[in-house]
């Protein structure tokens, strides 16, 4: 399981929608707004699936930008043997 810690920042009339469709991502966790930023968690199986899910949060009406602030991916099995 590969766990990511995100800020995503949006324009300030938007923020509130921009958690909604954000919540409703399978996979991710809306933890707390505050002005115009957005933290969320973002749970997948491997780093390959958590870039997917991800990518396209700035596609997102508001969405000005998506910031990884952490990630945790030693259990991703695609990685199992691999130097990282």
């Amino acid at each position: 399981m590969v766990i990511s810690s995100i800020v995503v920042e949006t324009v300030q009339d938007k923020v509130k929608q921009v958690a909604e469709k954000l919540g409703e991502c399978e996979g991710v966790e809306v933890h707390h707004v505050e002005g115009y930023k957005i933290i969320i968690t973002v749970e997948a199986e491997t780093l390959d699936a958590s870039y997917d899910l991800t990518k396209d949060f700035i596609q997102i009406t508001g969405v000005l930008a998506v910031n990884l602030i952490y990630c945790n991916f030693e259990d991703d099995p695609t990685l199992k043997n691999k130097v990282v």
